[in-house]
């Protein structure tokens, strides 16, 4: 019995599949590329409106600021002689004043920032006081001396320079 085999060619398959693949693959591409380069550009955007915002923002008559927000800060006293329980809110208040604050004095959009980005400003005290308030403000039984953060935060609006 005598057998015979006869082999084919390599490649001798059709070339369409393989084009098709690599058109594919070329589209992928071009499409990858084009989405990291747009990314890149909005980015570039962002950074130009946030320029312009810093340049543009003028800095406020300082001693009448302290007096507006020093006055506000009784307020969140009195609110808080009047009801001792509610040591959450005060300590909500209290940041919420104290980044308000910087806010106006600095033209830094502090009021935004976390803790952490806080951090990496030049605000050395702001970001300590704020320290101090996370705990009451964010646990689950809120527990915080607001009397003497009050006066904290009072001393920080005072010596703001």
């Amino acid at each position: 019995m005598e057998t015979s085999v006869n082999l084919q060619k390599m490649l001798r398959y059709t070339w369409r599949p393989i084009t098709i693949v690599g058109a594919l693959l070329l589209l992928a591409t071009l499409i990858l590329l084009c989405m990291i380069f747009l990314k890149i550009n909005s980015n570039k955007k962002k950074h130009k409106k946030n320029t312009i915002r810093e340049i543009m923002w003028t800095p406020p008559h300082l001693e009448r600021l302290k007096q507006e927000y020093l006055a506000k800060l009784l307020q969140i006293e009195q609110d808080f002689n009047s009801n001792p329980d509610d040591i959450r809110g005060a300590y909500e208040s209290m940041s919420s004043l104290i980044r308000e604050f910087a806010y106006k004095a600095t033209g830094v959009e502090v009021d935004k920032y976390t803790l952490t980005e806080i951090r990496l400003t030049d605000m050395k005290g702001l970001a300590s006081i704020i320290e101090e308030y996370y705990e009451p403000e964010f646990d689950k039984i809120s527990v915080g001396d607001v009397k003497a953060s009050i006066e904290k935060t009072r001393r920080l609006i005072l010596e703001w320079n």
